[in-house]
């Protein structure tokens, strides 16, 4: 997978591209609605012999016509999304940066500039995918804008049950703790991927030490509470629980939730590496106990649940 990074202002100096079959869309959770899309592009590529590829956006186009950060919102990362992309067996990711210049383009600039001059031969688009300034373009009238320059499809909703697989519906679920629901939505568990930082040790010192997250205060995270988990980590993939909440029982409980992994049989020193932290079940909500050794039986207790989720025998 090759990744091209541009912007509207590069355009004049970016290469013309081998022909292509893009999907295009923002893709937040690259959930199965997403996935579709996607591989609808990658077999009209197929059909064409021609190069595959998805176009996606960044930063989120709310936070620029916002003007400010998003908080608590972005169910993927760039990076993760990139990584999910390149399992999807995509030739090309375009990653276009998304500012106040691109928000005001016509959709006929936008089609011009980066479809028709960068030699896409297909693009496919969700039923719902619009483009140009304001979202004035829609992508079932792409045959008034391709001026014959290239073909197109559109991708119809993609529905579990009676609901609309969405990136809104992704949120409003891992606000409600439902991981397991998410999973279904998007064809894989929610996972958060950021560094380890130094956290207060507590749990090293009531015996069970964990691996704090330092999450990017855009990145949505779940429900407070504890959750069932498996991680990733220098190559090792590991069973272990996960505390997303404040910890209230102690007097310098946090301001803002933080993420604390519990990783099974795993004693490393992991401090500033990379973890991947995939959510599988929801366990409980957190709970202030009235001291230490009651929340370590607690946390004894949803050991147990957690290992029998896994079955995991010891």
């Amino acid at each position: 997978m090759e990744l091209l990074q541009l912007s509207y202002s590069q355009l004049g100096r970016f290469p013309q591209l081998d022909e292509l079959s893009v999907a295009v869309g923002y893709f937040d959770g690259v959930h199965k609605g997403h996935q579709e899309v996607i591989q609808t592009a990658v077999e009209e590529a197929e059909k064409q012999n021609i190069k595959s590829g998805v176009m996606t956006f960044a930063p989120h186009p709310l936070s620029v016509i916002k003007q400010q950060k998003l908080s608590d919102y972005l169910i993927t990362s760039l990076e993760e999304k990139l990584e999910i992309f390149e399992e999807l067996d995509v030739d090309y990711v375009i990653v276009v940066t998304f500012d106040q210049d691109l928000a005001k383009l016509s959709p006929q600039t936008f089609v011009d500039e980066f479809f028709i001059n960068l030699n896409v031969k297909h693009v496919v688009g969700g039923f719902d995918f619009s483009f140009g300034h304001k979202g004035a373009g829609k992508i079932q009238d792409m045959r008034h804008y391709s001026k014959g320059a290239f073909s197109f499809s559109v991708v119809d909703q993609v529905s579990i049950g009676n609901e609309k697989i969405s990136s809104t519906l992704i949120r409003q679920s891992l606000s409600k703790g439902e991981v397991s629901y998410v999973e279904n939505l998007m064809g894989r568990p929610f996972s958060i991927t950021a560094k380890v930082k130094e956290g207060f040790k507590r749990g090293r010192e009531i015996g069970f030490p964990t691996a704090n997250l330092n999450v990017d205060s855009e990145h949505k995270i779940p429900k407070v509470g504890i959750y069932a988990v498996t991680a990733e980590i220098n190559g090792e993939h590991l069973y272990g629980m996960a505390s997303v909440g404040f910890n209230p029982t102690f007097d310098d409980s946090h301001h803002e939730p933080v993420i604390e992994v519990n990783l099974f049989d795993f004693n490393q020193d992991i401090y500033g590496e990379d973890i991947k932290v995939n959510f599988h079940q929801y366990i409980r909500d957190e709970v202030k106990f009235d001291n230490v050794d009651e929340l370590v039986e607690k946390i004894k207790e949803d050991e147990k649940k957690v290992k029998k989720f896994f079955n995991i025998s010891r």
